[in-house]
């Protein structure tokens, strides 16, 4: 969903030397810079961007790069007639997809957006008005529909790629000139009904708004709702579900099997798995707090996948409470069950980690580094499953084969009663 905080912009237009701005000359370029006035940075405020003022051989005053998904607004303003010419350009995603731009006469969301959507039709590209309301943000099908606002002159082009709308705003009296601007773009549509396919729910498919100032090009830009809490309910599942629990399994794993690691194994496990537990928990509870913010925007498999996460840690937890004593026949069957939730809780974890980055798409750096942390975790794992399986073999060759498990092949070197004190 669309909505504040929001940073205002300065738009500097720059222009060939010794020339105005009207539109007489040849193209002009013009640069965007943000000069944010206070918070930190959004992704579009890094860099000036270019654009163009003349669009398929038809002149504009006025060009703004838009802050997301490589979009591009041209525009001349006509004081006498109250009107305003329109160039949008975006890329399609694929042939089959469509580019929207609308504006919403509100407030700078995407409910209440009056929306003009292209495609590439059976012949030629189409164009249709659609209305966004509260209802199509729940899910219900996006079709086409008369809008308010007065447009004419509406049509879309093709060149290679990218699809451009033009049409003329006709401004009531007296109308302020800064209008909010909405765009999107999909990957399908379907041409028997004209209806949409959903955007992408993530990134700048969630930040594709601007209000512009049309006479004076100062733009205001907005960011996702409640990003420090998103961010902080990322870094902790991240820290907790993500690297603490594997490390508690690890020790578990692997620690017990040397001499010496008792009973430390053993408190490292319990430490690992209770800290990253109650970090989980809150975690999930600041998941929760998220989606009451954002009812309109529900990630449904992250969100899930979470629901799945919390609920087998809480039952390893339980485990742990109702875990049977090493001399009953039950404990065997308790020993399955634990390091089989305990290891597909592990993997739920990692997929989920990485639906969450893809929801954040806080760049490329933070996949890249949990992409580390999964290949460090994941090497030690293997480099301790084979040493610990070297002492395994070593041990069965030196002794009668009735001892064969990895876990009684070491107890001779005084492990297992140590283990035993420890109720594992």
């Amino acid at each position: 969903m669309l909505s504040s905080p929001q940073n205002k912009s300065n738009f500097v237009c720059s222009l060939p030397p010794n020339t105005s701005l009207d539109t007489h000359h040849t193209p002009i370029t013009c640069t965007m810079i943000f000069i944010l006035q206070g918070g930190s940075s959004s992704p579009a405020a890094t860099a000036a961007q270019s654009c163009q003022t003349i669009v398929s051989n038809r002149r504009f005053q006025t060009c703004q790069q838009l802050p997301q998904l490589q979009a591009t607004l041209a525009w001349t303003f006509y004081d006498q007639s109250n009107t305003i010419d329109f160039a949008f350009s975006d890329s399609m995603i694929n042939p089959h997809g469509w580019v929207g731009w609308g504006i919403n006469p509100v407030t700078l969301a995407m409910e209440g957006t009056q929306a003009l959507i292209a495609f590439q039709g059976e012949y030629a590209p189409t164009l249709q008005t659609y209305n966004l309301t509260a209802a199509t943000l729940q899910g219900v099908p996006l079709t086409p529909g008369r809008i308010e606002l007065n447009f004419t002159g509406m049509s879309a082009e093709m060149t290679g790629a990218d699809m451009t709308i033009f049409a003329t705003l006709h401004l009531r009296p007296n109308q302020s000139l800064e209008l909010n601007h909405v765009w999107n773009q999909g990957r399908s549509i379907d041409i028997s009904t004209l209806v949409p396919g959903a955007h992408a729910m993530t990134g700048g498919s969630l930040l594709s708004a601007s209000s512009i100032n049309m006479a004076t090009g100062i733009s205001t830009i907005i960011e996702l709702t409640h990003q420090k809490l998103k961010n902080v309910h990322g870094i902790i599942n991240a820290v907790s579900w993500g690297l603490l629990l594997p490390l508690g399994v690890m020790a578990a794993r692997y620690l017990r099997r040397f001499s010496g690691a008792n009973p430390w194994w053993f408190y490292i496990h319990v430490t690992c798995q209770c800290l990253g537990y109650l970090l989980g928990v809150v975690g999930w509870a600041l998941g929760i707090k998220l989606e009451n913010y954002n009812k309109s925007t529900v990630h449904y498999k992250h969100r899930n996948l979470g629901i799945a996460i919390f609920t087998l840690a809480t039952l390893q937890v339980l485990a742990i409470i109702l875990r049977p004593r090493k001399d009953r026949k039950v404990r065997k069957i308790w020993n399955v069950y634990h390091h089989a939730v305990g290891y597909s809780t592990i993997v739920l974890i990692i997929i989920n980690i990485f639906e969450g980055i893809e929801i954040l798409s806080p760049g490329n750096g933070w996949q890249t580094a949990y992409i580390s942390v999964i290949v460090v975790l994941g090497s030690s794992s293997i480099g301790l499953e084979i040493l610990t399986w070297g002492l395994w073999l070593k041990h069965h060759h030196h002794h009668e084969p009735g001892s064969k498990s990895l876990e009684e092949g070491l107890a001779s070197n005084g492990q297992e009663s140590q283990t035993t004190t420890h109720g594992k």
